[in-house]
């Protein structure tokens, strides 16, 4: 009786040592985080059109704002970029004439609908080189930017007109690009 209590005893320390190695187990959890950036020029302003019309048009240059002319989507900081295409806006007959694209500034501002507080926002000549236009530290859902197209006045633009042409267009492409902070 005594050998089989002590083997009861015994079984009974190995089976409770083993059933409490076997409550609980760990796993490692992990949250992976990967940079998503987006850009987009919101329909309805992928068109920037800068009219002189009148003498002081002329003298004075024009501009035009479009609101909420771009939307970033960014995981945390980023920078977006402005270049053109080409160093000239070119006219549609080819007939030689040019307009310097660093004629044109771009300046952009805090959007008008989902804008964000508390950056500085810069003033950059185009060019074909990517220039930065937009520095934040922070990331954001849908955030708007309103970017404005200014022009050269001084009467630089007297010469630049065709007579087969009314309006004479000047075109060029501009792309904004994002990249991470």
């Amino acid at each position: 009786m005594k050998k089989k209590t002590l083997f009861l005893n015994l079984a009974f320390a190995f089976f409770s040592a083993t059933a409490a190695a076997q409550n609980s187990s760990e796993v490692s959890l992990n949250i992976s985080l990967y940079p998503i950036q987006t850009i987009v020029v919101n329909t309805g302003t992928n068109t920037a059109d800068l009219d002189y019309i009148t003498q002081d048009d002329y003298k004075n240059g024009v501009n035009v704002t479009k609101e909420d002319h771009l939307k970033i989507y960014s995981t945390g900081g980023f920078t977006v970029r402005v270049k053109t295409i080409s160093p000239t806006l070119t006219n549609t007959l080819n007939n030689g004439s040019s307009i310097d694209a660093g004629d044109i500034t771009v300046t952009v501002s805090k959007g008008t609908t989902n804008g964000i507080e508390g950056l500085a926002y810069n003033s950059v000549p185009l060019s074909t080189a990517d220039t930065e236009l937009i520095s934040s530290p922070f990331g954001g859902n849908n955030k708007t930017f309103n970017i404005n197209y200014a022009a050269k006045g001084d009467d630089k633009y007297l010469n630049k007109y065709v007579k087969a042409q009314s309006p004479t267009v000047y075109t060029t492409q501009v792309v904004y690009s994002i990249v991470v902070n």
